[in-house]
């Protein structure tokens, strides 16, 4: 049973509604909805007293117990699977940084940045948007999930182009 729950990956036709039904679950029982752009929002409001952090959609404290759980879960989940071994491989990046540390660690930086400014751009992270923000029949969140999915297949494209196979 374990396996089956924790390690053999789900049907995307038992997991899309697995995700469906917490998220359902979370709105209908708390009024809120989830979101992880959000969350980091609320653990910067700790620290920043800048009035963009003092806005009320961030004073939600419950977001923060969820952000720390993402990583906590993907440790005990990791720890529970087998023997865990550590490593700074990277497969693909590894290829295009040829190892370097340094510029692997530029790279997932500025990846990080242009990720966050796009998530407070667009109002939410593309899976907020997608999974919470379609489910809630916004159509703004439908539009950014076009855009979202538009824009991934062109730098796809693009990179494919650029750096082969």
């Amino acid at each position: 049973m374990y396996d089956a729950i924790f390690v053999t990956p789900w049907p995307w036709w038992v997991a899309g509604p697995a995700i469906g039904l917490v998220v359902i679950s979370l709105a209908w029982v708390t009024g809120k909805p989830l979101g992880v752009s959000t969350g980091y929002g609320s653990i910067c409001a700790l620290t920043s007293r800048l009035p963009f952090f003092q806005q009320p959609e961030y004073g939600g404290r419950w977001r923060i117990a969820f952000i720390l759980g993402l990583p906590i879960g993907g440790l005990v989940a990791t720890t529970l699977a087998g023997p865990f071994t550590p490593t700074m491989a990277y497969g693909a990046l590894d290829a295009l940084t040829h190892g370097s540390l340094i510029l692997k660690g530029t790279v997932l930086f500025t990846g990080g940045l242009l990720i966050g400014a796009g998530a407070r751009w667009a109002g939410g992270c593309p899976s907020g948007h997608s999974i919470v923000g379609i489910a809630q029949g916004a159509l703004s969140s439908l539009v950014a999930t076009v855009a979202f999915m538009v824009g991934g297949v062109v730098i796809y494209t693009l990179l494919l182009a650029l750096l082969g196979d």
